[in-house]
């Protein structure tokens, strides 16, 4: 699994945060997800199948064509909602509002169609015109969490920072119940008002709202133990919730690839097959290889060549979709990936981790099972961020979070877990994975072998 991070300074998204639209406007309707209805002619279900495939000219083609079936029995306002939410997942804002002001102009708008469309006008930098969308959303139902989360996201993206307060704490009063998805507006609107708070320098407020987020949600799908830990109000975690890591990827899967190589100049799969070859992993013996956080499948690209059999891993769904149809896995399961290499019978000649262990500061667990389940003189072929150890966190384990609020690791601790676990270092390089924010991200690229 690679990271999201932007190399664009006008773009209003921040990848390395939980995208919002995934938080505020969840993608699907709640009467139907994607392959949950039984028919294969599901416009949602047929549009995923696009998206997973990569044929993103198509996906669009089939939204607009889903968009204006009007008489069609199975049209809704909430359908299209839901294809302008995988439009802008792919990208698309702009494609996304036309989907809807076609609604809107024959009256057909729905609240939620309206929080969407808010939701891509304000990634095109149109922040009165998401306001206005949401303004009238409030008006259909002004009593709605999703649409006062919406209007505290588009009053953040504005500027208006004490309005966005105003509306958040809103959804606190109204969503009191018990059950879950309440527990979880709540969750979204203590998360934001803790970013609201942060943004105006009040980390005590802050730590609050994002503590009573955690509350709210156990598995911290919005990564509010990273932002406790930026905050200095409690240390920081060991690893990225896994919820937080899916979440975060479900949404950029559509756009991953193109993203990725095209604007971050991303070459982790190639570096890490330089680095195998210059190592002496065989490439005339097949590998049965596992690739932890296999992504939307570059490297299974890269090293499709060596493997006879190679099973993916990644906590996405989306991510794993498109996996399964780059037709490079014998497998693709979506898990956790310690407790899938457990569960896994083995053994793997090689293991490939590209971009993944960012989101593991503490890597001896993952080390602990590749052991038990690599054969022995089995590969391990790897990356993470790199960490000049001189914070303290760094200096006292080995790890640290970054500024993107992902983990690097220090030389030294490599080093480490590779002695402690039976592992030979066979190379350390640095090397440049990637851009962010037109700046190289300096990253190791390491090969291991297992005595």
């Amino acid at each position: 699994m690679s990271p999201v991070s932007d190399d664009t300074e006008n773009e209003p998204d921040r990848p390395a945060d939980i995208p919002a639209s995934l938080t505020v406007n969840p993608p699907f309707t709640e009467e139907a997800r994607p392959g949950e209805t039984g028919d294969p002619e599901d416009p949602l279900s047929a549009m995923e199948r696009l998206i997973a495939a990569g044929e993103r000219t198509g996906a669009l083609a089939h939204a607009r064509e889903t968009a204006s079936a009007r008489e069609a029995e199975w049209w809704s306002a909430g359908l299209v909602a839901s294809l302008a939410h995988c439009v802008i997942d792919l990208g698309e804002p702009g494609e996304a509002a036309t989907l809807i002001e076609a609604l809107l102009e024959e009256g057909r708008a729905s609240a939620r169609a309206l929080t969407v469309l808010a939701r891509a006008r304000s990634l095109e930098g149109r922040h009165a015109e998401a306001l206005e969308a949401l303004n009238e959303a409030s008006h259909l139902d002004g009593r709605s969490a999703e649409v006062l989360l919406a209007l505290g996201a588009a009053r953040m993206a504005a500027g208006d920072t004490a309005r966005a307060i105003a509306e958040l704490e809103r959804v606190l009063r109204i969503s009191t119940g018990e059950n879950a998805q309440q527990a979880d507006e709540r969750a979204e609107a203590h998360f934001r008002l803790g970013e609201a708070w942060a943004s105006l320098d009040e980390p005590e407020r802050a730590a609050r709202h994002f503590r009573s987020s955690q509350g709210e949600d156990a598995s911290d799908r919005r990564g509010a133990g990273t932002r406790l830990a930026e905050l200095e109000a409690q240390p920081a975690p060991t690893k990225a919730s896994a919820a937080y890591v899916r979440a975060l990827f479900d949404g950029y899967a559509p756009r991953y690839d193109g993203h990725m190589v095209e604007t971050l100049a991303y070459r982790g799969p190639a570096l890490l097959r330089e680095a195998a070859d210059r190592a002496g992993v065989p490439a005339g013996a097949p590998h049965d290889a596992i690739d932890l956080g296999c992504g939307t499948g570059l490297s299974g690209a890269a090293f499709n060549d060596i493997c006879r059999t190679m099973l993916g891993v990644d906590l996405s769904p989306r991510m794993c979709a498109a996996a399964e149809a780059s037709g490079f896995y014998s497998r693709v399961i979506a898990g956790e990936l310690v407790a899938t290499l457990d569960a896994e019978a083995g053994p793997f000649s090689l293991a490939i981790a590209c971009d993944t262990v960012i989101y593991l500061g503490d890597l001896a667990p993952l080390f602990t099972s590749l052991a038990a389940k690599l054969a022995q003189d089995g590969w391990f072929v790897f990356s993470t961020e790199k960490s000049d150890g001189v914070s303290e966190e760094a200096a006292l384990r080995g790890f640290e979070v970054g500024p993107t609020r992902r983990f690097r690791h220090t030389e030294s601790y490599l080093r480490w877990l590779g002695s402690r676990f039976g592992f030979a270092l066979v190379s350390l390089d640095t090397g440049m994975l990637r851009t962010e924010k037109r700046a190289p991200v300096e990253s190791f690229v390491c090969v291991m072998r297992k005595m």
